[in-house]
C-alpha cells in the first residue's frame, strides 16, 4: 500500500484492480474557490448583483487580452471583435469602451443562468456601468492590476498583466447575439478577432473553427483563454473529485461509479456536467493546434499560466502507482506539461493559403 493509501486511510480500487487516494479535506476542497453565501459547494451564484471576485476576474480578463494583443503586436485600431460565448458580455463591451476598436459582438447560445455555468440573473447594464465608472476613477488612463489586484484576490492565476495605457473613450456600438460557436456564420458578417474563454465547455472544436474561418477575415486573430480538461482542476467545481487527477486516473465508466457512491446528493448533476459541460471527448492543446491548422489558423502563442497551487498539486503524482501509465491510457494525446499546466493563453493567426 502507498504511503498516501497508509495516511489517508482511504481509496478507490479501479476496474483493473489499482487502487488510487480518495480525500476531499487533501485533494479537493484545498483547491476551490470560496462559494457564494448559502450556496453548496458546487452550486453557482444566485441572482443578484456581480460580487468584488467577479468583478476582479472581468477587470483581469481585459486586461490579460490587451496585454498579449499589444505584446504580440496585434493591433485593434478599427477590427472588429467576436467574443465566442461571451456570457454576460462584459469582455467585449469593455474592450470595445477601451480600445480603438471598430465594433464588438458577443455571441452565445445561453442567456444568464440558463446553465450551470452561465453568469447568474443579473443587470448587464448595471454591472457594465459599474466597471466603467471603477475603471474611470482608479484607472488613470490605463489599466494597471495594482488598482484592482483586491477584486481578484481569489483568482486562481499568475500572469500578471504589465500596465496597458488604453484609448479615450468614443461612442461606439456593442450588440449581442444568442448564437453558438458552431453557427457564426448566422451572424452575416466577418470579424478580425475573435475572443473566446469557454471552449472548455464546447464540444467539436473542428465545427468551431470551421465556424471562425466561415465568419474570419483573411487575417483573422483567434485568442483562447482555456483552462484544459487535463490541468488539476480541469473538471472544473462541479466535475472535481476527491482523488488527485482523478478526472484523469478514472475512465469514464469508475467516474459515474465513484461519484454515485462517493456523492450520491451530487452524483446527477456532476455527472450531467461532466459529461456534457465539458468538451467531450476530451481534447487536448495538441488537437486543438492540430485542428485549428486544418482551417488555416497557424499558433503565434502558446502559453502555460501556472495555477498557485501547481507546486502542491505535483506532489501528489508521487503518491499514485503508476500515475502516468494510468494518465497515457486513458488520454494518450495530454502531454505531462498540460497535466501540470494551469490556464492556457493561445492565441492563432488566419494565414491564406
Amino acid at each position: 500500500m502507498n504511503q498516501a493509501l497508509e495516511q489517508y486511510g482511504n481509496y478507490f480500487e479501479k476496474d483493473d484492480g489499482r487502487r488510487v487516494p480518495v480525500s476531499d479535506e487533501r485533494y479537493l476542497h484545498p483547491f476551490m474557490m470560496p462559494t457564494s453565501d448559502n450556496t453548496q459547494m458546487r452550486d453557482g451564484p444566485p441572482p443578484g448583483d456581480l460580487q468584488d471576485h467577479q468583478r476582479g476576474r472581468i477587470l483581469l480578463q481585459v486586461h490579460q487580452l490587451l496585454y498579449l494583443f499589444q505584446a504580440f503586436g496585434i493591433d485593434l485600431r478599427g477590427k472588429r471583435l467576436l467574443d465566442v460565448g461571451t456570457g454576460n458580455g462584459m469582455i467585449p463591451r469593455l474592450a470595445l469602451e477601451y480600445t480603438e476598436l471598430d465594433s464588438a459582438v458577443g455571441c452565445d447560445p445561453y442567456l444568464d443562468g440558463e446553465t450551470v455555468v452561465s453568469w447568474q440573473v443579473h443587470d448587464q447594464d448595471k454591472a457594465f456601468m459599474e466597471l466603467r465608472e471603477f475603471i474611470d476613477r482608479y484607472a488613470d488612463g490605463r489599466f494597471d492590476f495594482e488598482n484592482y489586484r483586491h477584486l481578484a484576490q481569489l483568482e486562481n492565476f499568475s500572469l500578471v498583466p504589465a500596465p496597458v495605457t488604453f484609448a479615450p473613450r468614443r461612442r461606439k456600438q456593442y450588440r449581442f447575439a444568442q448564437v453558438g460557436a458552431h453557427d457564426l456564420h448566422r451572424l452575416q458578417e466577418k470579424f478580425d478577432v475573435f475572443y473566446c474563454k469557454a471552449i472548455e465547455h464546447i464540444s467539436d472544436w473542428d465545427g468551431v473553427f470551421r465556424s471562425m474561418a466561415a465568419a474570419g477575415t483573411d487575417d483573422a486573430v483567434v485568442y483562447f483563454k482555456h483552462r484544459t480538461f487535463f490541468s488539476y482542476m480541469g473538471a472544473h467545481r462541479r466535475g472535481s473529485i476527491g482523488i488527485p487527477w482523478g478526472h484523469l486516473l478514472l475512465t469514464d465508466k469508475e467516474y459515474r461509479r465513484f461519484v454515485r457512491r462517493r456523492y450520491p446528493d451530487d452524483a446527477g448533476k456532476m455527472i450531467e456536467f461532466y459529461f456534457n459541460g465539458l468538451t467531450y471527448p476530451r481534447a487536448s492543446v495538441s488537437d486543438m493546434v492540430r485542428t485549428a491548422h486544418q482551417y488555416g489558423f497557424i499558433p503565434v502563442a502558446v502559453m502555460s499560466e501556472p495555477t498557485r497551487y501547481g507546486q502542491v498539486t505535483a506532489k501528489f503524482i508521487g503518491e499514485i502507482k503508476g500515475f502516468w501509465d494510468m494518465v497515457h491510457v486513458n488520454h494518450p494525446t495530454a502531454g505531462a506539461d498540460e497535466v501540470l499546466a494551469g490556464m492556457y493563453h493561445i492565441l492563432f493567426r488566419r494565414v491564406k493559403a
